[in-house]
């Protein structure tokens, strides 16, 4: 008997089973490396990875890999100067000129919201914009420039003193001392309404100019730029009228290890004033401490965006005056809508309407659109949030609606009537391409009155652009304010055709506020008639128990700064003096905002005298 013939039939298959282990470890390096290029793409949103790659030649040369098989626009890594950076392509709304009948001729077209508004890219780096030149005689003199800068605070209002009268806010007790009868608050809109709530709203470019280039080729923002005035000549006993303000630039010679040129081009600068960053002195304290991830990819645009910002009113008109007069500069639109129900379905009038019609805001009346809401929701009435949801679905579906000439980079922002964004941050948004979103803003708290500073912030997601509104949101303002964009059904489809991943950051931080959010912030009066209105839903709904009703017990609560259940939390010290205590119109008229900027109902012994 032979021995069996294992050798030549095991060979082979040793041979297919090393064939095999070969084919699965192929396989598996290949899916870790895709992984890694899918989680890279991710995390090179981050800039602390792009800050470790910057000094190492491999790492960009892996980072250009990655760009290759995503079909990336280039972005330059954290260490390059804007001027070493690869131009992609700019935007269509970007190509604009700031001469009116260029930027008509040259801008994208424009669409309604019910057409398709295609993919904005507002993380893109555009060309540098192309400002005019400072001439020798424009050399921004002192009185020219106090003009200037008082056309970037208050552009708006008044423009003419002699064609706006004073519009001293009106009185919240004119507004809530009674709660009118159903069949009245029905009738008014037959009255008074018109087709005031069918009119469109056609949104143009802004033609202020916010960028000023100087003689040395600087391109700076004129809000956030220190100007000063340069030396008297020891001859003279005061400087030329044309030399009194120049902006200021940075000499080769200050610094020259950190200003040393790069590839033969002089190194510019502009010199920020307190609260603004960035080579363009453009970037506010409250972005420049955020958590925004794009930092370095910020270029001013040529083509202002638009920016709507639209609120559901109820009776805060004292701050909705304060509203408008902090954001009129950078809101384009403002969306504002009244119903004539309650939130707990009860009848109300029209007084948003009525002051509307009378004047009151006629500062701003070419920037407001005005939307009514004629039904209250069904099952509002036994599930208040069901009311609630549906004042911002309705807000943002009727009144985008109505907006003609969208583009899909423009801006949407929807707040509470308390909630009062700051105007820098607003402008930011509005003047700079690179930021991601959606984006949240982190609003200074307080109750009852500025004075009563809450401890932390509150962070509410409050915008992005009209292009993810329709793509993502479906146009419905409730979805944005809630955090789960990455669930909705367009999310992905969005973020595929933009080519980039989203990232939600907010404006602002726990410690640099981005705005103002003031609960309960009324007159006694005014918090009883936001008490007998509130939603059925917000339980314990303290409208319900009369002795909460009573105006000295609201008026105990103010001077102490109690709750309703009887509690009084810690309030850190605050003082007016501090920054973002509250909006500067406030202090402007502090007459009238007395009552919300210091305790009306403090005991002589508490108060301070300075």
């Amino acid at each position: 008997m032979g021995k069996p013939q294992t050798g030549a039939s095991g060979i082979p298959g040793r041979r297919m089973k090393m064939r095999r282990h070969r084919v699965f470890l192929l396989c598996t390096v290949g899916l870790c490396v895709i992984s890694f290029l899918h989680y890279y793409k991710a995390l090179h949103y981050v800039s602390l990875l792009r800050e470790l790659s910057a000094p190492y030649p491999n790492i960009q040369s892996f980072i250009m890999v990655t760009g290759f098989f995503w079909k990336e626009r280039a972005t330059p890594l954290a260490g390059a100067p804007p001027e070493e950076g690869p131009p992609p392509a700019m935007r269509p709304s970007n190509t604009g000129a700031r001469d009116p009948e260029v930027v008509e001729s040259q801008r994208a077209p424009e669409l309604n919201l019910g057409e398709d508004l295609g993919v904005p890219h507002p993380w893109d780096r555009p060309e540098e914009p192309q400002q005019r030149e400072v001439e020798p005689t424009e050399d921004l003199r002192v009185t020219e420039l106090e003009q200037d800068q008082k056309l970037i605070v208050n552009p708006w209002y008044p423009s003419n003193q002699d064609r706006v009268r004073p519009d001293p806010p009106v009185e919240e007790e004119e507004v809530v001392a009674k709660n009118s009868d159903p069949t009245t608050a029905i009738s008014d809109p037959a009255r008074l309404l018109g087709d005031l709530h069918l009119q469109t709203f056609q949104l143009r470019d802004d033609p202020t100019p916010y960028f000023v280039r100087t003689r040395a080729g600087a391109l700076c923002f004129r809000q956030g730029t220190e100007m000063a005035a340069p030396r008297d000549d020891p001859g003279k006993g005061s400087a030329t009228a044309a030399s009194l303000r120049k902006i200021l630039e940075l000499q080769d010679g200050v610094n020259p290890v950190a200003s040393k040129p790069k590839r033969g081009k002089r190194l510019v600068k502009c010199v920020c004033r307190p609260g603004w960053h960035g080579p363009y002195c453009g970037v506010p304290t409250m972005v420049h401490h955020s958590n925004l991830p794009t930092k370095e990819r910020l270029m001013p645009r040529e083509v202002p965006r638009r920016v709507i910002n639209a609120i559901n009113v109820n009776h805060e008109f004292d701050l909705l005056h304060v509203r408008f007069h902090e954001l009129a500069q950078g809101v384009d639109l403002f969306l504002v809508c009244e119903s004539n129900f309650t939130a707990y379905g009860e009848g109300r009038p029209l007084q948003f309407l009525r002051l509307l019609l009378n004047g009151t805001y006629d500062y701003v009346r070419h920037k407001i659109l005005y939307v009514f809401l004629d039904h209250f929701p069904e099952g509002g009435r036994q599930d208040g949030w069901i009311a609630d949801d549906y004042l911002r679905t309705f807000l943002t579906r009727n009144g985008m609606s109505r907006v003609v000439g969208l583009r899909p980079d423009d801006v949407f922002i929807i707040n509470d009537a308390d909630e009062i964004p700051a105007q820098e941050g607003i402008l930011f948004l509005k003047l700079f391409d690179g930021w991601t979103e959606p984006f949240a803003i982190h609003m200074r708290k307080s109750l009852y009155g500025f004075f009563w500073k809450q401890l932390g912030s509150l962070e509410v997601v409050s915008g992005c652009t009209t292009g993810m509104l329709l793509t993502v949101y479906d146009s419905d303002g409730i979805r944005l304010r809630r955090r789960e964009y990455y669930t909705m059904p367009g999310f992905r489809k969005y973020e595929n055709d933009t080519g980039h991943i989203l990232v939600q950051w907010s404006v602002g931080s726990p410690f640099h506020f981005a705005g103002w959010h003031c609960s309960w912030c009324f007159k006694p009066e005014g918090i009883h008639f936001k008490l007998v209105s509130a939603q059925n839903g917000d339980f314990p709904r303290w409208g319900d128990y009369e002795d909460k009703r009573d105006l000295n017990y609201i008026r105990e609560l103010i001077r102490t700064g109690g709750w309703f259940d009887g509690s009084v939390q810690e309030y850190p010290p605050s003082d007016p003096k501090e920054h973002m205590y509250a909006p500067r119109y406030m202090f402007n008229n502090y007459k009238h905002y007395q009552y919300l900027l210091e305790n009306p109902y403090s005991r002589p012994e508490k108060l301070n005298v300075e």
